[in-house]
C-alpha cells in the first residue's frame, strides 16, 4: 500500500497574534502572514506519523510526503523524511495557494504515484479552510472521510472513526480514498506522540529523494477564484463588571435587557 500524506508549516499556533489590517488581493495577503512559519502543521503532523506507524506495522509498503509551495518548505519534507517518509515531492507554487489550486496539484500527484490513501490534517490551523482535502477526493472520484479519529486498514478498505458534533460514526471506504484526520488520530498522542526527528535520521534525509514539480506537469493552468477583499479585526469586546452579589448579577441582566 502506497501511502501519500500531504503537508504544509504554519504558523505556531502557541505563539500570540498580531493582527495587521491589510487590503490586498487573495495569496498576497495570505503569504504575508507566512513569513512566521514554525512548525509543521500539527494535523498534518498526526497524519504523517500514522503513515509511519502503518508502514511499521507492515500495513503499508511505502510513504510519500507532499507539500504545495516555495522552496522554503523543503525544510518541512526534510523533517517529514527525517521523522520516517520513504519519499518526498514538492509541488513549486507561492505560499497561501487557495485551496482548490492545491487540490489539483495533490490529485495530479496522487494519479501519478498510484496512491492508494492520501492523508492530510483536517485543516490547517492558520487559515482554516477545511476544504483541501474534500477537494481533492472529488477531483479524484475517490470516497473520502473528514475529521478521522480512529483509522483501521484492511484489505481493500479503511474502517473509519469520525468525530462529528453528534457523537462519532464508524465508516467503511474502498481504497483508494481520501481522509482528512483529527487530533486525536489513532490515540497517538497516548502512546508517546509524533516522533521527533533525530539527529542521525536528518543526516540520512539528505540522501533521501525529494523531487521539485511544476504544475505544468500536468498541464494544470490554476487562475484564483477567491480574492481577499479586506481584512479587518472583529469588534472589541465591551469592558466585563465584577459584582459581588447574585442580586447584582440580576439588577444587571435586568438593565441589559435580559
Amino acid at each position: 500500500m502506497n501511502i501519500l500524506v500531504a503537508i504544509k508549516p504554519v504558523v505556531d499556533p502557541d505563539r500570540p497574534v498580531h493582527f495587521v489590517p491589510m487590503d490586498d488581493p487573495w495569496p498576497t495577503a495570505d503569504a504575508s502572514r507566512m513569513t512566521e512559519q514554525t512548525l509543521l502543521n500539527p494535523f498534518d503532523e498526526m497524519a504523517l506519523e500514522a503513515a509511519i506507524r502503518f508502514r511499521e506495522t507492515g500495513v503499508a509498503s511505502q510513504v510519500t510526503v507532499v507539500t504545495v509551495g516555495p522552496l522554503a518548505w523543503e525544510d518541512y519534507l526534510r523533517t517529514a523524511l527525517a521523522m520516517g517518509a520513504d519519499r518526498a515531492f514538492r509541488v513549486d507554487a507561492p505560499a497561501g495557494w487557495e485551496p482548490l489550486s492545491v487540490a489539483h496539484c495533490l490529485a495530479a500527484l496522487a494519479q501519478e504515484e498510484s496512491v492508494d490513501l492520501l492523508l492530510t490534517g483536517r485543516q490547517a490551523v492558520d487559515a482554516g479552510h477545511n476544504q483541501t482535502g474534500p477537494m481533492t477526493a472529488a477531483l479524484l472520484g475517490w470516497g473520502q472521510v473528514t475529521h478521522a479519529v480512529q483509522i483501521l486498514l484492511q484489505a481493500g478498505e479503511a474502517v473509519v472513526l469520525r468525530e462529528t458534533e453528534r457523537g462519532l460514526e464508524r465508516w467503511a471506504v474502498q481504497l483508494p480514498a481520501v481522509i482528512t484526520v483529527e487530533w486525536r488520530l489513532n490515540a497517538i498522542h497516548e502512546t508517546g506522540g509524533p516522533r521527533y526527528a533525530s539527529l542521525p535520521n536528518i543526516m540520512r534525509a539528505r540522501r533521501k529523494p525529494l523531487t521539485c514539480l511544476s504544475p505544468d506537469r500536468w498541464g494544470l493552468v490554476l487562475t484564483p477564484h477567491l480574492q481577499c477583499l479586506a481584512l479587518q479585526p472583529p469588534p472589541l469586546r465591551p469592558v466585563g463588571q465584577r459584582l459581588q452579589t447574585v442580586d447584582a448579577l440580576r439588577a444587571a441582566l435586568h438593565e441589559a435587557g435580559w
